[in-house]
Formats: C-alpha cells, structure tokens, sequence
C-alpha cells in the first residue's frame, strides 16, 4: 500500500474556478448558462439536467470535438502545479483527479499519469458533443472518495480542494486541504478540511503530504 494525493481540478490545480463556466464563456453561451443556473438554484432541475442543459446549448451551437479540445489549451495550471505534480511523479506517490467539473479539461494534467480522473466527461459522436457522462455531482465526492479507496487501497489520502463542493471529500480524506478558498467557501468546508492554505502556489501544498 502507499500514500494516495487527491486533487479537485477547478481552482485547485487550475486557475479557472469552474469549467463549464469557461466552455459557456468560449462558445458565446453564457445567456444560456445564467438560464440554467436560475432553474437549478431554483430547485427545478437536477445536477445531471444541468449539465446535459450545458451540452445541449453547445450542441445547439455546433460545439465539436475539436473545439473541446482547444479549450484544453484555454485551461491555465495554478502557479506550482505543474511543479508538485512532477515531485509526486519523481517520488512515485499516486494522485488522481476527482472533479464536479468538465472531466475533458484535466487532459493537460496526463503527461503526470494520475491513477484516475473522476467527473462529468463530454461525450463525442462523429467529431460532435453529443452527450455527457455525468459521474460526479457537487455533493457526491465523499461517496466516490470512498469508492477510490475501496479500489486503490492506499495507507492513506490527501485530498485538496478549494470549494464547497469538496466538503464531503474533506470529511472522507485522512488528510485535508482546503487551497487558496474560493470566496464564497462555506464554513462547512472549512471547518471539514484539516488545514486552510491560503495560498495560490500549489507548491506549499507539498508539506502535507507524507513523504514515501
């Protein structure tokens, strides 16, 4: 067994808070996106029809594969991310990546070959966004949390995030890092994870991870 590093991908080990509010502001959608948000707010829609919502107005638009796929490149690293994950790599410590985000925009981090990405994958037929795979909603990262120790065994696990929809992943963790708070973190998260970093360079998250 060894240690296992779980990071959330939005405004963790991206600068981006949030990805399907970055493809709605690339494709011109973001009318559409505030429409959405209101009736999901509202109650009136679930998570997963919120996001097939998403995938629908891109579809309208034409949104394809390839444009997907240069959003990747619209997808900046927090400052030391790169750099944290190629200590993880050098001290051969595991990671994965569980988000309620777009899935297909962590593709940037698989050079650093993460054990998993866990989230919402657009789907893709004949060059076309045709669909998503709803995998991960915002407070089910506890249950999938659980799901990955289950499967990977490790002694222990460091999750890292930065919102409310980490909370549940806190709780779960041996160890937990709220990084660089979004400002409309709950208390609930906070007082969930282990240690607050407020901090944008993810290189100071080093120190809590166990050494091999």
């Amino acid at each position: 067994m060894s240690h296992l590093v779980v990071f959330d991908l939005d405004g963790t080990l991206t600068r981006q808070r949030g990805g399907f509010e970055l493809l709605h502001t690339l494709y011109g959608t973001t009318s559409e996106a505030e429409a959405l948000m209101d009736r999901f707010e509202a109650g009136q829609i679930s998570f997963a029809e919120w996001c097939r919502g998403a995938v629908d107005v891109w579809r309208a638009n034409d949104v394809t594969q390839s444009d997907i796929t240069c959003a990747t490149r619209a997808v900046k690293p927090k400052a030391g991310a790169v750099e944290l994950l190629e200590h993880l790599q050098q001290a051969e410590i595991r990671f994965g990546i569980l988000s309620a985000g777009v899935a297909n925009l962590a593709t940037q981090f698989e050079p650093y070959d993460p054990a998993f990405v866990h989230g919402n994958w657009i789907q893709f037929e004949d060059s076309r966004v045709s669909g998503i795979d709803v995998g991960v909603g915002p407070n089910q990262k506890g249950e999938v949390l659980r799901k990955i120790r289950a499967e990977h065994d490790p002694a222990s696990i460091t999750y890292i995030g930065d919102s409310h929809t980490d909370t549940e992943a806190f709780i779960e963790a041996d160890t937990a890092v709220l990084f660089d708070p979004d400002e409309r973190v709950p208390e609930t998260a906070a007082d969930a994870a282990d240690t607050m970093l407020e901090s944008s360079d993810m290189r100071e998250v080093q120190k809590y991870i166990p050494k091999v």
